[in-house]
């Protein structure tokens, strides 16, 4: 009040105001009914980690409760977060992002999502830490890391990444998009779990500052864009999950075991059948089954045991394998992948 009265203005940019920390049941914490939690035995039991995580994932706004049920639960969060960057570190071992990178007009389509949706994700974070918002950067980097990362986009990966040509274009292409992906999440995630973000970024290969913390702010890459391509992955995984429904009432069943021992059969019309006639060759890696069969009419999703041999190698099963007498129980597409 003094300042405004004197100067006209306050003296500060910014006035935020939070609420209290009560006990697992909503109570205000007081040494009189001993339900006090210190923050030092927090870090002893968690660690550092799990208590800024902690900060970041409740709306400071309201009152928040705090409890060891609590901390349970967002370490599982941070361990999902740590295995999927040690997978996505782990895929990068022979790639140089200065000879090996591919640009993103001659990635394959789902290569091109992965990244537009990490394009959303730096724009969302970034105007949630402008405003102050931290519980909203936690959200859309957990929803990123299990939705986007480990349900779907590595999950579809890892066939491409395990038994494709090493040095071919959709392997480069995946380990491209995990170059970038890295390089903008450990700057994303830096201000609020810091050591893993530290030590993930001394691991990622090519050129890089002495920190993290020295590195800039990611931005929204506009070079990153084909809207066309964007709604008909989203279709697809639409489809995807009515698929994966299906595969599970067949693991139920003891019908199959993994997806790959599965033949999916959709049925559609009009515009979800054109973008799946567009993809069809893509549909297999996409669905995680060894083949798809598409067809006319109302929408439907059905999935058998797939006919033919079990590839050795990527254990898709194909109708020709064993074609070649130098390797025995490969398929036509890893022979072209280890010849």
């Amino acid at each position: 009040m003094s300042s405004v009265a004197a100067y006209g203005e306050p003296p500060f940019k910014a006035l935020i105001t939070h609420g209290f920390v009560n006990d697992a049941q909503g109570y205000k914490m007081s040494k009189s009914k001993g339900n006090v939690i210190d923050p030092t035995d927090i870090i002893k039991q968690y660690g550092a980690e799990i208590l800024r995580l902690w900060v970041a994932y409740e709306d400071y706004g309201q009152d928040v409760n705090v409890g060891q049920e609590m901390f349970k639960r967002i370490s599982e969060t941070y361990r999902r977060i740590r295995n999927t960057l040690r997978f996505m570190l782990g895929n990068l071992n022979d790639f140089d992002p200065q000879k090996d990178a591919v640009s993103f007009k001659d990635m394959p389509a789902l290569d091109q999502w992965a990244l537009m949706r990490l394009n959303k994700l730096v724009e969302k974070s970034t105007q949630s830490y402008e405003d102050y918002n931290f519980y909203k950067v936690y959200h859309a980097l957990n929803n990123f890391f299990t939705v986007d990362l480990s349900a779907t986009y590595l999950d579809i990966l890892k066939d491409r990444l395990y038994t494709g040509k090493a040095d071919g274009l959709k392997r480069r292409s995946s380990q491209t998009v995990i170059y970038y992906m890295l390089n903008d999440l450990v700057k994303l995630m830096a201000p609020i779990v810091s050591f893993i973000a530290e030590e993930t970024y001394e691991y990622i290969p090519g050129t890089k500052k002495q920190s993290v913390f020295l590195e800039d702010f990611p931005e929204v890459n506009k070079e990153w864009n084909n809207s066309e391509v964007y709604e008909d992955i989203q279709h697809i995984l639409e489809v995807r999950s009515d698929v994966s429904k299906v595969l599970e009432d067949l693991r139920k069943e003891k019908v199959i075991g993994s997806s790959l021992e599965a033949a999916a059969v959709i049925t559609a019309n009009d515009k979800k059948h054109n973008v799946l006639k567009k993809y069809e060759a893509d549909l297999n890696e996409l669905f995680i089954v060894s083949s798809t069969t598409l067809k006319q009419g109302d929408f439907k999703v059905e999935a058998e045991k797939a006919s033919g041999e079990k590839c050795d190698r990527c254990w898709n099963y194909f109708p020709d394998v064993n074609t070649n007498p130098d390797w025995p129980g490969v398929c036509p597409k890893c022979l072209e992948a280890v010849t």
